[in-house]
């Protein structure tokens, strides 16, 4: 069996980058990877703003200098100009007037007759005031090529005013269930059949993911139908099963990959998800998920998320976000490497990871219930407290 770290190695080195990229506008462009660097056209902001309500003036401000005050700067006004020794009134956002260079808060102020206020703090130049190029410069990298947006880095995008960037095109994927007991939801239910639950699942997976789905069946037991549309599924950019490639006699997926290109990978050393197939079919990368529901999840994210990010130019593939944190109860590790379902709670004031009662693979409920899987070494003895590496799975966005 190989290891988890040695499959995630070669799916970053196998899985080829997709070569054609397209321009979206900046609002579609959540979960999309920049396939070249963002670089900023302009300073932003391009002139020195007010930061608050107030009055702009030029430094040195002393407390209890008193300043006429002439006119107003609205924000979206063009720049007036500042007469030495006054002051004018400006509002949040607004330019800062010719000649000024200092805004005090209208807080920090007192009227002074009808058309003057006195400082009740001294103030050196700069203050009040977010000046130029300050959140971006000119000819700096804004995002490098690589880069999967996120709904964070759209205001910084639009801010420079770009209103599209060039992404790599979504990858391709080919999504096929098999077993002869697979009902689709909302059909009528029939004794001996079960609903396909990882066909759903999978589809919302790689929707996260950013992939689009451009073929999805669900299959009897048949050898050859199983094969026909994997070979009809090697047209898109990866091909991703359920079910069917253990050793049963009904697990014919593992057969018909294998007589259209080959198998690298047949188990895991991991739990869950030993059985899972990883290979090519006529050219197109092929994976062969288990077909137990929690299985199938933990090796799409551990596995087809890497490829799918690769696929997709993401500078990091495979890099899920974790964060140690403390067990809740004690836990013996299994004989492979395990992904446990966890809920993060509250407890003595801090945040701890309580188990799923029944780590049954074949459990939908405990991934409902669970936000996150924690990882538990293979053989460890784990007291109650000890920090585990915890993926917050419910957190992983497009």
């Amino acid at each position: 069996m190989e290891s988890v770290s040695r499959v995630i190695e070669r799916v970053r080195e196998q899985i080829p980058v997709i070569g054609e990229t397209e321009s979206v506008p900046i609002t579609d462009a959540v979960g999309r990877v920049l396939c070249q660097p963002l670089i900023v056209p302009r300073d932003v902001p391009v002139a020195p703003l007010s930061l608050f309500d107030g009055y702009a003036m030029r430094a040195p401000v002393a407390r209890g200098d008193r300043f006429v005050v002439e006119g107003k700067q609205f924000a979206g006004d063009p720049p007036a100009h500042l007469a030495p020794g006054t002051a004018m009134r400006i509002f949040t956002g607004a330019l800062l007037p010719e000649g000024a260079d200092t805004v005090i808060a209208q807080e920090s102020t007192e009227t002074d007759g009808a058309d003057a206020i006195r400082c009740t703090e001294s103030l050196s130049a700069g203050a009040g005031v977010r000046q130029t190029g300050a959140d971006t410069r000119e000819g700096e990298v804004l995002l490098p090529a690589g880069t999967r947006i996120g709904p964070s880095m759209i205001g910084l995008v639009a801010s420079t005013g770009m209103a599209e960037v060039r992404v790599t095109r979504r990858p391709r994927v080919a999504l096929l269930t098999t077993g002869d007991e697979l009902l689709d939801p909302g059909a009528a239910f029939t004794p001996g059949k079960i609903y396909d639950a990882n066909g759903p699942m999978l589809e919302a997976l790689l929707h996260s993911a950013g992939a689009e789905i451009v073929c999805r069946a669900s299959l009897p037991d048949d050898a050859d139908i199983i094969e026909a549309r994997l070979r009809e599924a090697a047209d898109a950019d990866l091909i991703v099963t359920s079910g069917g490639v253990s050793v049963g006699e009904a697990d014919l997926v593992r057969a018909g990959v294998e007589a259209l290109g080959r198998i690298d990978h047949w188990r895991v050393f991991l739990k869950p998800g030993k059985p899972l197939a990883v290979g090519e079919v006529q050219g197109t990368p092929f994976f062969g998920l288990p077909g137990n529901p929690v299985s199938t999840f933990v090796t799409f994210l551990l596995f087809v998320r890497t490829a799918l990010e690769k696929a997709a130019g993401q500078s990091d593939p495979g890099s899920l976000p974790t964060q140690p944190l403390p067990l809740a109860t004690a836990r013996r590790g299994a004989d492979r490497p395990e992904y446990i379902r966890v809920r993060r709670v509250q407890r003595d004031g801090r945040i701890v990871l309580e188990p799923y009662p029944d780590q049954n693979s074949g459990l939908l409920s405990s991934l409902a219930w669970a936000d996150g899987l924690a990882f538990i070494p293979e053989g460890a003895e784990l007291a109650a407290g000890d920090p585990v590496e915890f993926i917050a799975f419910k957190e992983l966005g497009p």
